[in-house]
């Protein structure tokens, strides 16, 4: 019999162990919740080269719609790319928000949506505006990937 409760403790200790990692790596990694939507309204940012790339309060995302986030930013057509991301202060694995594909979504134009990679490192996203104005970019969380837009602000 003492056999039996043994294996039992060691049994229930590798199953504890290994939830307990779990949990870890989903914290890590940005994916745990606590139920419903992440709000990335508490911490992200549009960052790129117009902001040194630094997380500036008026580049911060608001909510416009369920899993949509929005910021406005006024650009100047000059013929060169405005190379971004969406990121939080810190740059954190899971909202650190490049492009997925070098081939299909690096490059944005407007009205287009592309899919996004938010564990990215130097994956920035580049826009060439066509005109001189102010553009809202969307971070758009509601599919199975993120994507981010741009269109032109009314």
């Amino acid at each position: 019999m003492p056999a039996v409760t043994i294996d039992n403790k060691e049994n229930n200790m590798k199953k504890v162990l290994g939830n307990l990692a779990l949990v870890s790596v989903l914290a890590m990694t940005g994916c745990a919740t606590t139920g419903g939507e992440r709000d990335y309204s508490q911490s992200l940012y549009l960052r790129g080269q117009f902001a040194w790339w630094d997380a500036l309060p008026e580049y911060k995302v608001k909510k416009v719609d369920t899993g949509v986030y929005r910021t406005e930013i006024e650009l100047k057509a000059d013929g060169q790319p405005y190379e971004f991301k969406f990121g939080d202060a810190n740059w954190s694995n899971g909202t650190n928000c490049g492009y997925l594909s070098e081939k299909d979504d690096k490059e944005v134009t407007l009205n287009t949506p592309v899919r996004a990679n938010c564990s990215a490192v130097f994956e920035n996203f580049r826009f060439t505006p066509p005109e001189s104005a102010v553009y809202g970019f969307y971070f758009d969380v509601t599919g199975e990937t993120p994507t981010v837009y741009i269109k032109k602000a009314n």
